[in-house]
């Protein structure tokens, strides 16, 4: 069955793939649930990566190499003696999805800190529960609950957290930050300072193809709606089932309110900050606003990325043409050096003065610029075919700071298997 579901993943056309995604997430909604699931459930050879965890603190997946063979409280170590933990929260509409819909995404990024810099992380993923049953805030209740289980009752620091949230997990990352740093921009006080002191902000954010607002009247949705994966039916199924439209007023969901929050995002963004945005989805003018605005405050580093594709091409990988599937290989390593740069800007902030290494590479290599496959000279098709070969990198010649030494992590390493400790690859795929 799995060889099965890998050919059609292969050989499906990317037009396919977003016209078969746009039915079945507006489908009655245990439809939506199955189709969406069968269509992203894990392949055998991943399951040995996952650990579920439904309990009275949260629900959702651990996923880190050889989980299969940990209990819950051997589980919940590794996470807490993990170097990263990525906080993921997954789209779909607030009525599909699942807390291990990425599996490939995820095996990517893991093997990938490990090869590259020798770091071993943990996905902590969010199961929450899906509209029409479980309508707002439930969702956001537990995804902010599990947030605070994470670095409250098991002693994370978020200073070695990175969040991860697309199209619907992204609005659910940004909202359970407002709710769980200044909460007093959810009562209708935009000016409301951050409350929560007690523990820091998160090290940095992965955000793609984010919802960033609940208006659907800007210009990408008139040129893109008949052929996006977000479609004006999935917009109203929306209204109806999540938010109670016409129960709750609009203007009082905490979506609407970062639309209108113009200045002192750092009150509940981490410095760091990663967008994904489809130059063909109906939620681009908003997502570049919203980048806009933010680079504007003046007090984070956002990175921008944009390719000429549909909704969530970053997370859903099928929507991406044969021939562009190695600049996602690069993509995904640009995000893993952007997780450690992050906690390690986070981690000196903490002690000492930023790290002037990163902080030039930051500032210099990357803040504020939009790269595109036909506009960036770094992704030419020739210079790509030339190094396919060679390791990528993203700061150049550029060394990160490391500690003088890794001490063996006995309860980390002894579950690394050897496809996860080979010498690292130039461009790592699943």
């Amino acid at each position: 069955m799995d060889d099965i579901r890998l050919a059609i993943k292969k050989s499906s056309p990317p037009a396919v793939v977003v016209q078969t995604l746009r039915a079945a997430i507006t489908m009655r909604p245990k439809a939506a649930r199955n189709i969406i699931k069968d269509l992203t459930r894990p392949l055998k050879d991943q399951k040995r990566f996952i650990r579920k965890f439904d309990n009275e603190h949260w629900k959702g997946t651990l996923i880190m190499s050889e989980m299969i063979r940990c209990d819950d409280a051997i589980a919940l170590k590794r996470l807490q003696k993990a170097d990263i933990v990525i906080f993921e929260i997954h789209g779909g509409g607030f009525r599909t999805g699942h807390s291990t819909m990425f599996m490939d995404s995820f095996i990517t990024w893991l093997r990938l800190l490990k090869n590259k810099y020798n770091l071993y992380a943990c996905i902590m993923s969010v199961e929450y529960g899906l509209a029409p049953k479980h309508k707002y805030p439930v969702s956001l209740n537990e995804c902010t609950k599990s947030y605070d289980y994470l670095t409250k009752d098991l002693g994370v620091s978020p200073s070695k957290v990175i969040f991860s949230g697309d199209s619907a997990g992204g609005a659910l990352c940004l909202e359970t930050l407002i709710r769980t740093y200044s909460p007093g921009i959810l009562d209708n006080h935009l000016d409301s300072p951050r409350e929560n002191f007690s523990i820091p902000l998160p090290a940095g954010i992965l955000l793609s193809s984010p919802l960033v607002c609940a208006e659907t009247t800007s210009e990408s949705w008139r040129l893109f709606e008949k052929a996006d994966v977000v479609s004006a039916r999935l917009g109203k199924l929306i209204y109806k089932e999540y938010l109670g439209i016409p129960h709750i007023n609009i203007e009082d969901l905490p979506i609407m309110k970062l639309h209108h929050i113009c200045k002192d995002f750092d009150r509940f963004l981490p410095k760091h900050v990663m967008v994904f945005v489809g130059g063909k989805e109906v939620l681009r003018d908003d997502i570049l606003e919203f980048a806009k605005v933010v680079k504007d405050d003046g007090k984070h580093n956002i990175h921008l990325f944009q390719e000429h594709y549909v909704h969530d091409w970053f997370m859903i990988r099928e929507i991406i043409k044969k021939k562009d599937k190695v600049r996602i290989a690069k993509y995904d390593e640009m995000f893993v050096d952007f997780v450690v740069a992050s906690i390690d800007d986070a981690k000196s902030r903490a002690f000492s003065p930023a790290s002037p290494i990163i902080k030039e590479t930051i500032d210099e290599k990357l803040s504020g610029k939009i790269i595109s496959v036909s506009e960036s000279i770094l992704y030419e098709k020739s210079e790509i075919i030339i190094k396919l070969d060679e390791t990528f990198d993203l700061f150049d010649k550029v060394e990160f700071p490391k500690p003088a030494q890794y001490s063996p992590n006995t309860i980390l390493s002894e579950y690394t298997i050897i496809t996860d400790a080979v010498s690292p690859p130039t461009l790592l795929t699943t």
